[in-house]
């Protein structure tokens, strides 16, 4: 049965391959200089190569927005990002996953009554902006360095041409691996915690992880995507807002591919802050985006006389309504299919104020006097529990969020097994694993009880007051190990 929930991650995934194999390989394919079908196998490969070998992905931000935590959840997750895509698709609009996506969880969010973590979906919505800004500037920037070198070498035209077109197939490439390690786990993320697929063992060849089969399933519904409907949308970017020229359409693919590259590289995020410099953050950025602003900034580049504004008009309203639309597909079929289809949609959450959670409140320097009106009391509505909190200003909403977490009741059971079957020991370093390893079997009912307790080792530790950006860092890879951590571990009949 839980392999039928996976049908929407597939829709999604076709539906990523639709539209983004054109922000790829569109201007190059609608200016002749490569054919549809070699842009196509060229980014079926690619795509599941960046899959496949860097498939993590910077999604540990989307997935922060909200915490999905039943695969029927998840499924109606991704069947809402996917119609939406799929719609927006139709009519020949260019579409961010990441919004999509984005729009569906806050819709879970509010159907489930649980809070939207703002400080993730700030971060989120900047990538909205700045990949597409980075794109044009880039692209400007690279228009001017192309003209000037064309003017002072003399080239024959033929000549131009065989070298534009075998750049166009080179930097495509490397635009189509960035794209699949960077938006991966945007197609397949949701479905993580509850992967179904386990290790396989091929003698002479290693170990085929659970993770990596679910990638690989998600890449071939990308493939089929891409074979099936990706043409129409190429029209749209490569040809009807800004007629390129083959040197341009060169331009406009490396200026996508530099930025995909810039917001999904680990290891340059890692040499700036071994150089104190301000790391690139590590989020899932559209190419859709991004090939429209490079697009845009050739145009303007030239001097802005032949850009379809009235086209840039519409691509820009489809940003805005995928994810308004996203949330209320997601809203309205949770609520469709948990009480007419009796699906399974979230597990009820269960936040306590005892002695227990209590204590540990007022371990962290809260004053407990204040929760006077609430101890005692059992929540199950974490929206509720939040506007119960706030109604007397007792507390900012940075501390309230920490009071909540701390009352959430999350059993857990330590199993190690679960991350070597779930395709995760990598994510971990040696040290790491072996805390958790000494820790195997025993249970906890709230996610900080783990925390505390693996804290004991130094590979676990946090940086207290951290003053700079590694510091920073080095806390957010943590929290997001142990998050990873929280979905392997749930429990929630042992409750």
């Amino acid at each position: 049965m839980i392999f039928f929930y996976l049908i929407s991650g597939l829709f999604l995934g076709w539906s990523f391959g639709a539209k983004d194999t054109a922000n790829i390989f569109g201007s190059a394919v609608e200016t002749k200089m490569i054919r549809f079908k070699t842009a196509a196998l060229i980014s079926a490969i690619f795509v599941t190569l960046g899959a496949l070998l860097e498939g993590g992905g910077p999604s540990a931000t989307l997935t922060r927005l909200g915490s999905v935590n039943e695969i029927g959840g998840a499924f109606t997750i991704a069947l809402a990002a996917a119609a939406t895509i799929t719609l927006m698709v139709k009519i020949g609009i260019p579409v961010a996953t990441s919004q999509t996506l984005a729009g569906a969880i806050i819709g879970w969010n509010y159907f489930a009554g649980r809070l939207t973590d703002f400080s993730s979906l700030a971060a989120i919505a900047g990538s909205w902006i700045l990949a597409p800004v980075l794109g044009g500037i880039c692209a400007a920037i690279l228009f001017f360095i192309f003209r000037a070198y064309l003017n002072r070498v003399n080239v024959h035209l033929l000549e131009q041409d065989f070298w534009t077109r075998f750049w166009l197939l080179i930097i495509g490439a490397f635009g189509a691996y960035s794209l699949g390690a960077n938006n991966i786990a945007n197609i397949v993320g949701v479905f993580i915690p509850v992967n179904p697929f386990r290790d396989i063992l091929i003698p002479g060849l290693g170990t085929l992880s659970g993770l990596t089969q679910l990638f690989l399933l998600g890449s071939i519904s990308i493939v089929v995507g891409i074979y099936t409907y990706s043409q129409k949308i190429m029209k749209t970017v490569g040809k009807e807002l800004f007629s390129l020229s083959p040197i341009t359409a060169l331009i406009a693919v490396l200026s996508e591919s530099i930025v995909l590259f810039l917001f999904s590289s680990q290891g340059l995020h890692d040499l700036a802050l071994r150089l104190g410099l301000p790391p690139i953050p590590l989020v899932p950025v559209s190419a859709s985006q991004i090939i429209v602003g490079a697009v845009l900034g050739i145009g303007l580049a030239k001097g802005g006389k032949n850009i379809r504004y009235h086209l840039l008009g519409k691509i820009s309203f489809g940003w805005v309504a995928a994810p308004v639309l996203a949330f209320l597909f997601s809203f309205l079929t949770l609520f469709i299919f948990q009480n007419v289809f009796e699906m399974r949609v979230q597990q009820i959450p269960h936040f306590v104020f005892n002695r227990t959670t209590i204590t540990e409140i007022e371990r962290r320097g809260y004053d407990t006097r204040k929760l006077s009106t609430v101890n005692g009391r059992s929540f199950d509505n974490e929206l509720a529990l939040y506007k119960e909190l706030d109604k007397n200003a007792l507390y900012q909403r940075p501390e309230l969020l920490a009071l909540i977490r701390v009352t959430e009741l999350y059993p857990l059971v330590i199993d190690p097994e679960l991350l070597r079957r779930g395709g995760h020991l990598k994510r971990f370093s040696k040290d790491q694993l072996q805390a958790v390893q000494e820790l195997d079997g025993k249970e906890f009912k709230h996610k900080w009880q783990l925390r505390n307790a693996l804290a004991k080792y130094p590979a676990w530790q946090h940086r207290s007051e951290p003053a700079t950006d590694k510091d920073r860092e080095h806390n957010k890879q943590l929290d997001n190990r142990l998050e990873l951590l929280y979905s392997s571990f749930y429990k929630p009949k042992k409750l």
